[in-house]
């Protein structure tokens, strides 16, 4: 009876969706400043073959002095790592609706996501800094989380 009680429970937690469940792949992807640039700036591309759900945390700390600086924010997918297309995805400040692009002005975090059903190889996020110049400081890093 023990020995049968044992086998059941045993299949409960393998079959258990929370037991099987996990962060897969959480990284950094980005890390740069833009100092008198304006030039977009890509992160490294990440394979995300075999993983159902893929978000972007992105951080920006600025240091101000002239015009208000910011920085916009796209994803970009790829089917073999070589040719880069634009991609859609979602935010909390857009809810359903897709997003193309996101411009970040102040300090703080911005969480995106990738479409559940987006079937892609790789994927990318690109930034282009907007006025700044000499005296500005501008420094963008971003994570890359994702769940089988």
């Amino acid at each position: 009876m023990l020995k049968k009680f044992g086998l059941v429970l045993l299949a409960l937690v393998l079959m258990s969706g929370i037991a099987m469940a996990g962060t897969v792949l959480n990284t950094q992807i980005m890390n740069t400043t833009f100092n008198d640039v304006t030039t977009a700036v890509n992160s490294t591309a990440t394979s995300v073959a075999g993983y159902e759900k893929t978000a972007f945390f992105v951080t920006y700390d600025e240091t101000q002095v002239g015009a208000a600086i910011s920085a916009a924010v796209t994803m970009e997918i790829s089917y073999d790592n070589i040719t880069w297309q634009a991609a859609s995805f979602y935010d909390y400040t857009g809810g359903a609706t897709l997003q193309t692009s996101e411009t970040i002005s102040a300090d703080g975090s911005y969480y995106c996501w990738t479409n559940k059903d987006l079937v892609v190889p790789y994927v990318r996020l690109a930034t282009a800094a907007t006025n700044t110049d000499a005296d500005d400081l501008l420094t963008v890093k971003a994570y890359i989380v994702a769940k089988e």
